[in-house]
């Protein structure tokens, strides 16, 4: 019996070794996975602004966003798409993501429309949704497969243009629906509480990029670059920063409930407190910051409804330019209307073409631009009637209002 005991004993402390040898080698368990994406970038630009392209603004809010990411939650595994700029295809966007096991999946783009008034913050998930507007902005994100060769066997016959290809995203049951749509609400709550952005709602469309992508996946479209002043506040630092920080909040808030769900927090996140002042309450910023167009270059849009601290009057050291706006060739506290035909990086010449032979325009200093305006009148629909005669010189010019040498709204101005 001592014997069998004993032979018990030694059995046991030969195997206990083993036992701890595998429990210290067992696997960490699989880190949270993010994988952001700037949309666009190389060949493909994306849409074009007056200032600044998409690629640029995706990639920028992109990176600002993992870093956030990855300086609060080091435990998890924040990846990009891209760094820089370089093209990718939608294909290898959704390769990665399934490559690397993403438990989310954040796409970043920039929304353009025809209609220059078209403003605001909007988050896709996959689906199809009957509104042309959907359709439209799927069709005008997917058609960058058409840059590729070969792309018809690439994307299995599906053809961004045709309206028949979308029916596919109809039949099909997404099953990280809900947790598509858990966080690109929290996205929409961000931009439309605090930061007061227009609010264009949670939205379904076929994106290819997410249709491939096995995990929950949203599209951002953070506003619209074809808006003038909204072009200038996403291009603005402290626009992006804001953009960015909306996003990380909306992971915090997506994270603690999926930590919550699965037993894994130890302690909730709290929300990033926003660095700089709140947009205003029609989505447009006019951020001191403004980004400056390459030297010498031409902008043919700029906000007309800046703030009345945006702009102020400038004199030109050169012999030979232009008149500069001044405060005394107007009555005090009654608002006057002029046309801005384009602005410039720097001050032009009287006799500079890019003024078609215009003569009497004004200009002003608006951070690294100079705005140039032409005419003066005190009734806003004589104002919209020089607009309409100038338009077939300068198709992008529009009114623009001033009290007492400064750039104000110009709804605030008529309500003067």
């Amino acid at each position: 019996m001592k014997l069998r005991l004993s032979i018990i004993c030694l059995a046991l402390a030969a195997t206990l070794p083993l036992f701890a040898q595998k429990k210290a080698s067992a696997p960490k368990p699989k880190p949270f996975t993010v994988v952001i994406d700037a949309g666009h970038g190389g060949q493909d630009p994306g849409a074009v602004g007056s200032i600044v392209q998409e690629k640029k603004l995706n990639l920028d809010v992109s990176l600002m966003l993992g870093k956030m990411i990855e300086e609060e939650y080091p435990d998890v595994k924040v990846l990009l798409t891209r760094k820089n700029d370089v093209f990718l295809t939608l294909q290898e966007r959704a390769n990665f993501v399934n490559k690397n096991g993403a438990d989310l999946f954040i796409c970043i783009h920039t929304n353009a429309s025809e209609s220059r008034e078209a403003v605001g913050a909007e988050t896709f998930v996959l689906g199809i949704d009957k509104m042309a507007s959907n359709l439209n902005v799927a069709m005008r994100e997917n058609a960058v497969m058409l840059l590729e060769d070969n792309y018809e066997t690439t994307y299995q016959g599906f053809d961004p243009n045709s309206i028949d290809s979308y029916i596919m995203f109809e039949l099909m049951q997404d099953q990280y629906i809900d947790r598509s749509l858990q966080f690109a609400t929290l996205v929409q709550q961000q931009f439309s509480g605090e930061l007061k952005r227009a609010d264009r709602g949670v939205r379904q469309a076929g994106f290819w990029v997410l249709h491939k992508s096995a995990c929950p996946s949203v599209l951002i479209e953070m506003g619209f670059i074809s808006n003038q002043q909204e072009e200038i506040y996403l291009a603005s630092k402290a626009g992006k920063e804001e953009i960015a920080t909306a996003i990380y909040n909306a992971f915090v808030g997506y994270k603690n409930a999926y930590d919550k769900k699965n037993g894994t927090l130890a302690k909730a996140k709290e929300l990033r407190k926003y660095n700089v002042p709140a947009a205003a309450k029609d989505s447009v910023a006019t951020p001191k910051d403004t980004v400056a167009a390459p030297k010498d270059s031409i902008v043919t849009s700029l906000p007309s409804d800046t703030s009345a601290t945006s702009s102020t009057s400038s004199t030109s050291s050169e012999p030979d330019a232009l008149t500069t706006a001044s405060p005394k060739s107007e009555a005090p506290s009654k608002p006057v209307y002029r046309v801005q035909i384009f602005a410039s990086s720097r001050v032009l010449k009287s006799s500079d073409p890019s003024f078609k032979g215009l003569k009497g325009c004004k200009h002003t200093r608006d951070g690294n631009f100079y705005k140039y305006t032409y005419g003066e009148v005190t009734d806003y629909d004589e104002a919209l009637k020089l607009q309409k005669e100038l338009q077939s010189k300068f198709p992008d010019c529009f009114v623009v209002a001033f009290l007492d040498g400064v750039q104000i709204p110009v709804r605030e101005a008529r309500k003067l």
